[in-house]
């Protein structure tokens, strides 16, 4: 029988690279998060269950998803409690989690100030537009490693990333040459884009993301403690002084 997985991917911590100004007065996140949802061989509904659960639990009756952002923090803490409920008791669901410290960066990276420029309107959204790229650049490379570093072996891929606009054909093409190319590995990988019936499995991801984003940008460990002896988590922070 062919083994398959299906992941959900979804990030927290904003796009921003203003690092001059403290966040939420004027400046970035300093940190972003990459959460990853594997589920093998149809296991990946678990993770839209989880979130089904939480709605019930928290008696929520609007049908509008529910993001970590926007969520209480009791809320939160059932959330983490379910999912590694669910993590701990089925091993082909598996969440692989992912930290970047934008503040130690490359130069090449953070240097740019766009707002501080005053340039014209033209020249500041072509600058906009390639800052944002570099954030779909670390974005992609992140989700690409981490894969490489722990999917089991698989005969097909599928991944579903919530929507990182022009960010698409960047994670497409470093995932391609990260697992096929590079690694070498056998197996045929797909992209989806989102519908309905995965946002549930988005939202999963969006909330583990939150939960590992806290303990990094908050220093608030509460929630990752939770959910932290049933997932792999990697901090791509450069520590190199050179």
């Amino acid at each position: 029988m062919a083994k398959t997985a299906f992941a959900y991917l979804d990030e927290s911590g904003d796009l921003g690279w203003k690092l001059d100004q403290p966040y939420q007065s004027g400046g970035s996140s300093r940190y972003f998060v990459i959460a990853i949802a594997v589920g093998i061989n149809n296991s990946h509904r678990r993770f839209g269950k989880v979130v089904d659960n939480l709605h019930t639990q928290q008696k929520w009756t609007s049908a509008k998803e529910k993001k970590w952002a926007t969520i209480s923090p009791g809320a939160r803490q059932v959330f983490c409690q379910l999912a590694a409920k669910e993590l701990a008791a089925n091993a082909d669901t598996q969440v692989y989690a992912a930290v970047y410290h934008k503040e130690t960066a490359p130069d090449f990276l953070r240097a740019v100030d766009v707002q501080a420029m005053n340039l014209g309107a033209k020249e500041t959204q072509i600058l906009e537009q390639q800052s944002r790229g570099r954030t779909h650049l670390v974005y992609a490379m992140m989700v690409a490693e981490t894969l490489a570093a722990h999917l089991p072996p698989l005969d097909a891929f599928t991944y579903c990333p919530d929507e990182l606009n022009e960010g698409q054909r960047t994670l497409d093409s470093i995932v391609t040459y990260r697992l096929l190319i590079q690694d070498k590995l056998k197996m045929g990988l797909k992209r989806v884009d989102r519908t309905g019936p995965m946002q549930r499995g988005l939202d999963f991801a969006d909330m583990i993301a939150g939960a590992v984003w806290e303990a990094y940008e908050r220093n608030d460990r509460s929630f990752l403690e939770i959910i932290a002896p049933y997932i792999l988590l990697k901090d791509f922070t450069n520590t190199s002084t050179d």
